[in-house]
């Protein structure tokens, strides 16, 4: 078979296809498993709803990137609007727009879902070669701290706060080869710098025979219990606004790598699996800290994200596996940090006319697996999502950590991205957070990690998948990506996907008929 990438938006689509494997999502699940089951000789057939966008046509304009690599044009939100769902669309999926950070699956994680949710195929001794090779495959490496063009001033601020408190803190794990610090990772490398999927798995999985088809819809998989499935796809046109003709996709094997929201989606509306499909969604959502030091500081330019603060971290929880939160420096584009200060009008511009001046974190916690997914019968989604109680109660205590962060590097004024704002500038001031009370749509979380969904477990009583990936009442309808995982892999979740794709695409391997 010869491989190839196919844009359906340009080319007469086949009346239907035919695979051994079919995947649906080319990010970092799918390409991954492409590349691995094309090489062993299998016949690969990958379905990606986006386009293939990369080096010159990432113009780095907020309008247009949001548009052409997010889901939803990056509108994509929660029922009540609490918290933005960012989602790759585009050929190669997050790892296009992710910040490049690399956090592999702690072993005390593993660990835990061994413990906790009995996956005791999923051992740290099992796991760590496939966790070496997603690290080889990223070219994972740390950015050398002493370059001022990629490790840039606002990570030296959170990293000089870190230390003035005496507070653990690491230079974080990156997969850019060649970067010349743009600094518009969210919205693509216009240099094509990310060792992401579209440039290492993909190009590899297609030289091995794959074929790749963007600009296509999977829409529903039929005859999941059979030994031929066919999935129903409708083809786009070149904007991914309008579709304009179907085709069908035969396959043995139905591999969803579309991730953990969209995965559990296509599975609702197929009418596939257990009562837990759709269940156990982790969100991560992230709440947003800025400060002013009375310095230009150009976030914007450099690496967005090399600097994490650990102190707070725990890898090993023994009731949640990776538990507490850590803050890291991050930096973005104009569109984005207008959306997410709370300010509008002529209060939101005077914002924005600091833009230079502002220097910015992100609080990341991991959070219990308690959000849902929905198809109403219209077909429309629905993402369900709310706080609990414990979660503001940590919420507020990054909050604090993060402040004083920035107090003790010498900031002026610490303003939390809530509604109404709150401003600190001393120590004194810290009690104000104490009463923030994140209420829903008054704080612009952001989700760029989703997880669960389609929960792994040794029986169908526990789960909605098998240890393998087997989605239970179906003959070989897999899932690949975060959907099936337990509880919260990492911060970062590209490299712990990328991990389980191999792993999983080795079982598949090992159990199908040559």
């Amino acid at each position: 078979m010869t491989g190839a990438i196919v844009d359906l938006s340009r080319r007469p689509a086949p009346a239907d296809l035919t695979a051994e494997i079919c995947i649906v999502g080319s990010g970092s699940a799918g390409a991954t498993a492409a590349w691995d089951l094309a090489a062993a000789g299998r016949d690969v057939v990958v379905l990606e709803e986006g386009g293939d966008t990369t080096g010159a046509r990432l113009t780095q304009r907020d309008g247009r990137m949001y548009d052409q690599l997010y889901m939803d044009r990056a509108g994509r939100a929660t029922s009540d609007l609490s918290v933005s769902v960012l989602q790759g669309r585009v050929l190669g999926g997050g790892g296009v727009i992710n910040a490049c950070d690399v956090v592999p699956i702690h072993d005390g994680v593993l660990r835990h879902w061994q413990r906790r949710w009995g996956l005791s195929d999923w051992s740290p001794e099992a796991l760590r070669p496939f966790r070496d090779r997603a690290l080889a495959d990223l070219s994972a490496s740390r950015p050398d701290a002493s370059d001022e063009t990629l490790f840039n001033k606002n990570n030296r601020i959170l990293r000089r706060g870190t230390e003035a408190l005496g507070w653990r803190g690491e230079v974080m794990l990156h997969n850019r080869v060649g970067c010349a610090g743009v600094g518009t990772c969210l919205i693509g490398c216009p240099l094509d710098a990310k060792r992401n999927p579209r440039f290492v798995a993909i190009p590899a999985a297609v030289a091995a025979g794959a074929r790749f088809f963007t600009r296509a819809r999977a829409v529903r998989i039929e005859g999941a219990d059979g030994e031929t499935k066919t999935v129903r796809v409708r083809r786009l046109d070149a904007d991914g606004y309008r579709e304009q003709g179907e085709l069908a996709v035969r396959a043995r094997v139905v591999i969803l790598a579309a991730n953990a929201v969209a995965s559990a989606q296509l599975l609702l509306r197929s009418g596939i699996g257990n009562a837990h499909v759709g269940r156990h969604l982790s969100l991560q959502p992230q709440l947003p800290v800025v400060a002013w030091l009375g310095e230009e500081v150009r976030f914007f330019r450099g690496i967005p994200q090399s600097w994490a603060v650990t102190q707070f971290e725990e890898q090993d929880h023994p009731e949640h596996g990776w538990w507490g939160f850590r803050v890291e420096a991050i930096g973005a584009t104009p569109g984005i940090v207008a959306s997410i200060l709370p300010a509008l009008g002529a209060a939101g511009k005077a914002q924005m006319r600091r833009y230079p001046q502002v220097a910015a974190a992100l609080c990341l916690l991991p959070d219990e697996p308690h959000g849902s997914v929905e198809v109403e019968r219209s077909g429309r989604l629905r993402i369900h999502y709310a706080l609990a109680d414990e979660q503001r109660r940590r919420y507020r205590e990054a909050a604090k950590a993060a402040a004083r962060i920035y107090l003790a590097a010498g900031a002026r004024e610490v303003m939390i991205s809530v509604v109404p704002a709150v401003t600190v500038r001393s120590e004194a001031d810290l009690a104000r957070i104490d009463a923030i009370p994140f209420l829903p749509a008054t704080v612009p979380f952001i989700s760029a990690h989703q997880q669960g969904g389609v929960r792994m477990a040794p029986s169908e009583r526990d789960g909605a998948t098998d240890p393998e990936g087997r989605v239970y009442g179906t003959r070989d309808v897999l899932v690949f990506d975060s959907g099936g995982y337990p509880t919260s892999a990492s911060s970062h979740t590209m490299a712990p996907i990328m991990t389980g794709a191999h792993y999983l695409s080795a079982r598949l391997l090992a159990r199908l008929p040559r």
